[in-house]
């Protein structure tokens, strides 16, 4: 992973391999591979789930430390900030630098790791039964464990996380889910990583997971804005003609990374979808969906020059996929403020500037998948951009010297 900065935007891009050797059990790639436990009275007890390892080798430079590129730096309302943008890189800690050569010398990053993946091992089941003649109640329960260390410490409890566990009613009027689950936005563009990339890998394990624990980002903060879970109150129309909406609120989130961390109302979220099949293989699906969220920081707000008390962190995606025996093509873009670079609405500071403006940051995504047999090829780009605010380009000094991350 390279950064570069400008007066117009940071970017995030990604040619990087990062190897894996994965031996994955499957008990359930999908709903079609359930397994009925039991059956009574018209309910039934199910259960899916994964488990995986993977041997993971990460090789890579280091953050930036100090030196050309790093500054501080005077706003116009007098505030002194340290000017760097936040989100990517591995941190100091991580890597083998050089904090006292002139300039500092960022390191490199070189470490092995056994490891869990994308997605981490899972321990499903729910129940499922008719309420009326056309309603059907499903409750469901998602248990997910990491078989790497906390902080590579193999004394460290490792607890698990449930990261679902909803109730959902279905019927010809459609779907109301109540729980956490999934989110709607950029829901799309992290099937495509999960379906044709990384559902059985590793990808970019992430700025601070290489040495840690927990789920590895995929493709996610290159391009892909992952969906996340949370919790949420879903409903989803009928699937008419192919087409399929879904509308939710969710639990707010605050956003230390601007301090704003008051939020009046539920998120609001929405994704619309549509499926064709067409002759023995082929598979077309679009999507588009998008988020938003006013935040505001905590009483008393001193208002200063370019410093908002309010704000709103808001963002649309969309893109499709396609398939045609063999091969797969996702395509996948997003667009909003305040966002975050991994995930929507992560505390990021890249998603905001010294004072708490929010930046707009975009994302372009492509993957490819070559099926064989039991075997799958794939191949993605992915770009993920932050643009500077009007007080980011005001404030940042200019720098020629050959080591200069400002042009």
């Amino acid at each position: 992973m390279k950064g570069s900065r400008s007066h117009t935007s940071i970017r995030r891009l990604c040619f990087a391999t990062f190897l894996s050797l994965p031996l994955v059990l499957a008990l359930a790639g999908s709903a079609s591979a359930e397994k009925i436990l039991a059956k009574a009275d018209g309910w039934e007890l199910f259960t899916d789930g994964r488990v995986a390892g993977f041997v993971s080798q990460v090789n890579g430079d280091g953050t930036l430390v100090g030196g050309p590129g790093t500054y501080v730096v005077t706003y116009p309302d007098g505030m002194m900030v340290r000017d760097t943008v936040q989100g990517g890189g591995w941190p100091i800690a991580t890597t083998n630098g050089n904090t006292g050569a002139d300039p500092p010398v960022a390191g490199t990053v070189n470490q092995t790791r056994i490891r869990s993946g994308f997605l981490g091992n899972q321990f499903n089941f729910g129940v499922r039964g008719q309420v009326t003649p056309y309603t059907t109640v499903t409750g469901y329960i998602s248990i997910w464990a990491f078989i790497e260390s906390q902080s590579q410490s193999k004394g460290t409890p490792n607890p698990a996380d449930v990261r679902q566990g909803y109730a959902k009613l279905e019927g010809p009027w459609g779907s109301f889910l109540a729980g956490r689950t999934r989110t709607l936005f950029s829901r799309g563009a992290t099937d495509i990583d999960v379906l044709y990339a990384h559902r059985w890998g590793v990808g970019f394990p992430g700025s601070a997971n290489f040495d840690s624990n927990g789920p590895t980002l995929g493709q996610v903060g290159f391009g892909v804005m992952g969906s996340g879970f949370a919790a949420g109150l879903i409903y989803g129309t009928p699937v008419l003609g192919g087409f399929h909406l879904n509308i939710g609120a969710f639990d707010p989130v605050q956003l230390s990374g601007g301090s704003f961390t008051r939020t009046g109302y539920p998120r609001a979220e929405a994704e619309a979808t549509f499926e064709r099949t067409f002759g023995g293989s082929g598979k077309i699906v679009l999507f588009v969906n998008g988020l938003y969220q006013t935040v505001y920081k905590g009483s008393p707000c001193v208002t200063m020059p370019n410093a908002p008390c309010e704000t709103t962190a808001a963002g649309v995606g969309y893109g499709g996929r396609f398939e045609l025996g063999f091969f797969h093509l996702g395509l996948a873009g997003h667009y909003g403020q305040g966002l975050g670079l991994g995930y929507a609405l992560e505390n990021s500071a890249a998603a905001f500037d010294g004072p708490g403006n929010p930046r707009k940051i975009d994302g372009y995504y492509a993957q490819s998948q070559f099926v064989l047999g039991r075997f799958d090829l794939f191949a993605g780009f992915g770009i993920t951009r932050v643009f500077l605010t009007d007080l980011d380009k005001a404030a940042a000094p200019v720098d020629t010297s050959p080591n200069s991350v400002i042009k």
